[in-house]
C-alpha cells in the first residue's frame, strides 16, 4: 500500500489525538477527579475557529466534549470527514496533583516520536498557560500546556495551511483556552 503525504499526515494527527486521549503524560483513571471535571473543550473550539485554523470550511465536530474514561481527557475534535488531513482539536485533562514539568515534556516527546513525514521541530509557545511547549512539522502543529491543574493539548492538521499559519492558529486558540481556564 502506498501512502500520500496528506494521508500520512492525517494518520499521524489521528494518532496524536488518540495518544493524547489514552497515554499522554502517564494518564490513568486515578489522576483525574470525577467531582471536579475539566472545562468543556468545545466551549473554546467551534466550527468557525476550526475552519479558520485548518483552512477547511467543511470541518465538522466529530467529538463534542467526549470523556475518555481511561485517561481523563475531555476532547473536542473537528475534522473534514472527506479530507481527514484537515483537523483541529482541543483536549483537556484535570490532574488532581497538578501538572509537572516532566508530564509536559513526556507529552511532547511522545507526540514528536515517529512522525512519518519528517521530525517535529519545537516552536515558541511563550505566554500560553503556566508553561507550554509547541512542536510542528509540515501540515501539523500542536501545543501542550499546563494551566493550574489542567493539562491541555491543542493541535491542528492541514493540507492547506503553512507551518507558520498552523503554529499561529494553535497558539491563538491555546491562548484563548488558557485565559478561559
Amino acid at each position: 500500500m502506498e501512502w500520500s503525504a496528506a494521508g500520512a499526515r492525517a494518520l499521524w494527527f489521528g494518532l496524536i489525538g488518540l495518544v493524547c486521549l489514552v497515554a499522554a503524560c502517564g494518564a490513568s483513571p486515578t489522576t483525574r477527579q470525577q467531582s471536579d471535571p475539566p472545562a468543556a473543550p468545545c466551549r473554546f473550539l467551534t466550527q468557525p475557529i476550526a475552519a479558520r485554523i485548518s483552512g477547511d470550511a467543511k470541518v465538522t465536530n466529530q467529538a463534542t466534549d467526549v470523556v475518555e474514561t481511561e485517561s481523563g481527557y475531555v476532547a473536542c475534535i473537528f475534522t473534514d470527514a472527506m479530507h481527514e488531513a484537515n483537523s483541529v482539536e482541543v483536549q483537556i485533562k484535570r490532574a488532581a496533583g497538578g501538572v509537572t514539568p516532566s508530564d509536559l515534556q513526556a507529552a511532547v516527546r511522545f507526540f514528536s516520536a515517529g512522525e512519518p513525514v519528517q521530525p517535529f521541530q519545537p516552536f515558541s509557545a511563550v505566554g500560553v498557560g503556566d508553561t507550554a511547549l509547541g512542536e510542528s512539522t509540515p501540515g501539523v502543529a500542536f501545543i501542550v500546556f499546563a494551566k493550574g491543574r489542567d493539562l491541555v493539548c491543542v493541535g491542528a492538521d492541514s493540507s492547506f495551511r503553512s507551518i507558520a499559519a498552523l503554529q499561529a492558529g494553535v497558539a491563538d486558540i491555546a491562548t484563548q483556552v488558557a485565559a478561559g481556564l
